[in-house]
Parts: C-alpha cells; structure tokens; sequence
C-alpha cells in the first residue's frame, strides 16, 4: 500500500494565516509546487527553514499540548541519561510502540547501569485511524542480562512492524539490536554482537554473524534481519547468516517492510543491496534510513527513497519511481528519518524538528511542502535535537534532544490544520 500521497495541504504558520507556498514565497525560500527531475544534487530547502518568526517558548506554549516526555521517570521527569537513536514501529499510523537507547538509571522505575540500554515505551489509549494523540504507556527494557543488568553497551535499535489488509497495523514482533554486554543470551563471541529481542521485552537471541557487528537492521515482518560486522554485510533469514558484501567499513543496514532490499554505507558510500545480493551504488554519504519499499507485485519489497547525512546537512536519494539526489536544510549531529512511503524527511535543525514532504507517486507527485514551523523542539535547557524519527504516515515524530530527553510529537491527522498528512 501506498502511503506517501497526502490528501491535505493546508499548512499554516502563525499569523496572517499564510498558506505554505505563499509563506515560502513571501520569505524567498524558493519552495516550488512541484519538482523536476535532476541530473545532480540539488538544495531543496533554504538555511532559515523551520525558523522562520519562531521562537521556542512562544511555540512551545502554542503548540506544546501536542508534545510530551517519553522514556521518563515515575514522576513523569526527564532520567538522568541522555535518550538517542529513537525509531518508530512501522504499523501504519497506529505505531504502537518506540525503540530508543538511553544512558539512564531511573526509567520507569527500573534502575540500570550507567551503561547504554535498549528500551521500548509502548503506546495506549485509543488509537484512531486517521492518527490522534500518543497516549504514554509503560517503558520497558529490552537488553536485560542473564541474572541482571547488562554489563556492556547496549545501542542501535531498529523495530519491526507493518500494514496488513485494509490499512490494518500488525506487530510490532521483534526488536533489533547491538551491544558490548557478554552477559547477553548467547554469549558476545566478537565483543560486539548482533541480537534480537520481543517488542514487550525478553526472548533475547544472539544473530550467528562472524566478524565485529556495526549495525542491524530487521523487515518489517520481522522476518529478515540485515547485519554489517567488520567482515562484510549478512542476511539473516531462518537464523542462517549468509554473506552479501565483503570488506570492513560497513554500517547502519536499513531495510524495508519485507526485507527484500538494504540501503547501508561503506567508507562514505551509501549502495541497496536486494536479499540475493545484487548491489548497487547510491551517492556519498553516511547513516542511510530507508522507507518501507515500493508495493506491489514487481517492485515489493525495493526501497523508493533513502535520506541521509553529508557533509552536515540532511540528504535525501529518491530510487523510485525515478531517480534523484537533493539536499534539504542542515541539521543537527544525528541522523535523518523517512517515513514508510517515502515521501517525508524529518531532521534537526537546532532545537527544531523540521519535516519535509515531496509526495513522489500518484496524482500530486512532485508536490512540496517546506513547513515553516517545527514540528516538535527541545525544551529550554534540553539543547538541540539530535536524533529523529518518523512514523509511518508521518502523524508522528519522535526525537532526542543533546539535553537528555526523548520527545513525542503529534503533528496531527489530516484533518488537523497544522500540517498535511495522508
């Protein structure tokens, strides 16, 4: 199923009610209704995006309604860690639960070493087919030891989850991971290993990869894991690990909903590589996050859009259904996201979250929307956002702030006026 196509363009900043094209030309920004294809990397976003007349405890106290602290105390506090790498289930809008590392010792009352751990907070509440508000639920933790804590690094989560019939969400299953712990089930042959674990915790298991792991990435049927060590790339499939790339360098594996293809890096090369091994380069650049893959029975499974990091700025690579490279604002030290359908790009831009769509299949395809507020930013004293991820449809973003805190924010269904979402 398709879901990159909003069916509402009725964003709005502030005052005056500017309509998001009169806005970006009012401001010259630039931002055109539609985009051409391009024989090289454009820049599609200005450096002033998602700043314009914002300040953060004005928007804060206009919008702050819609955001609230996740992975936090039994106070509802902000740990006394620092919350990174968020991802989002991928269960069409209800994105039931949200995988996130953190170095905290008071989450939700369990108390861990000062190492990093892997959690998952859990959503409930209604949740409402066109997307509402994210009701917190519990925290779980996910890389417990055997007989206690973790005695190592825990980092680099990636969750499952996908859209069945008739837009119906299934899983999240499994959570994927890495960490340093040797007190892990399984053991940590290589001194960083590759795991997997149940969404609502337990049922930890080692991946057999030889070599050091760097990174993970599991399908959203949780089917086919994705594992980069410092001998190659692996597919995982049935708990047998067979070789896709040689050579060290690789890292941050991601996949799609039914693991057909891989985006991952090498040596500031980002390539897809499909489950049988065919490989193909992409552009330069580093922590590639692929959307959920073309639907359909020709295509299934192949990745339609990839953002990334170069050079300081938030990149995204368009594979399908025609190729091109643009750059869309800076950001700050984390990585980039992409929703399931490949249309929107989240990133840091200080303390703001900005998200970006260009809708690339179906009747509005190559339509833009820059939007001129952020959809989510860090409390004063929190410092700048680092990581970020998008759900699904886009209704939702999660994201890290340098100051130690995981936020949620609900940017709204499509019939919300503060942004377009399908």
């Amino acid at each position: 199923m398709d879901t990159s196509n909003p069916r509402s363009w009725r964003r709005r900043a502030g005052a005056g009610g500017l309509t998001l094209v009169a806005l970006a030309a009012a401001s010259g920004l630039g931002i055109s209704a539609a985009t051409a294809p391009v024989a090289t990397a454009q820049r599609q976003a200005g450096q002033t995006d998602c700043k314009v007349d914002y300040d953060t405890t004005r928007w804060l106290g206009k919008y702050g309604q819609y955001q609230q602290l996740l992975g936090r105390t039994p106070a509802g506090t902000i740990p006394d860690g620092v919350a990174t790498e968020p991802d989002f289930s991928r269960d069409s809008r209800a994105n039931k639960r949200i995988v996130f590392t953190s170095t905290a010792t008071n989450i939700d009352g369990q108390v861990q070493p000062g190492t990093r751990n892997i959690y998952v907070v859990q959503r409930t509440g209604d949740i409402g087919a066109l997307g509402n508000t994210w009701t917190v639920g519990k925290t779980v933790l996910i890389s417990a030891g055997t007989g206690g804590p973790a005695n190592g690094d825990s980092f680099g989560g990636s969750m499952s989850g996908y859209t069945g019939a008739n837009d119906a969400p299934k899983g999240p299953a499994k959570v994927a991971f890495l960490s340093k712990a040797t007190n892990l089930p399984g053991g940590n042959p290589t001194g960083t290993s590759a795991y997997t674990a149940n969404t609502g915790g337990g049922g930890v298991k080692r991946l057999n990869v030889p070599g050091t792991a760097t990174g993970v990435g599991i399908s959203g049927d949780s089917k086919v894991l994705y594992v980069s060590s410092s001998q190659g790339l692996f597919v995982v499939r049935g708990g047998k690990a067979k070789k896709l790339v040689s050579g060290g360098g690789i890292d941050s594996p991601s996949t799609t909903l039914n693991g057909n293809q891989a985006a991952y890096a090498q040596n500031g090369v980002i390539f897809t590589v499909t489950v049988k091994g065919k490989r193909a380069k992409v552009t330069n650049g580093t922590h590639p996050h692929a959307d959920g893959g073309e639907p359909g029975r020709k295509k299934q499974g192949m990745i339609r859009a990839i953002t990334f990091n170069r050079g300081g700025g938030a990149w995204k690579a368009q594979l399908l259904p025609k190729r091109e490279v643009k750059e869309f604002g800076p950001q700050s030290n984390g990585a980039t996201a992409v929703n399931g359908g490949g249309a929107a790009i989240g990133f840091g831009h200080g303390s703001n979250v900005c998200v970006y769509v260009e809708v690339i299949v179906g009747p509005k395809a190559g339509q833009t929307g820059g939007y001129m507020i952020p959809q989510g930013g860090c409390p004063a004293g929190q410092g700048t956002v680092v990581d970020v991820s998008l759900s699904t449809r886009y209704n939702y973003v999660a994201f890290t702030c340098s100051g130690g805190g995981l936020y949620h924010y609900w940017i709204g269904d499509k019939g919300n006026d503060r942004t377009p979402v399908s």
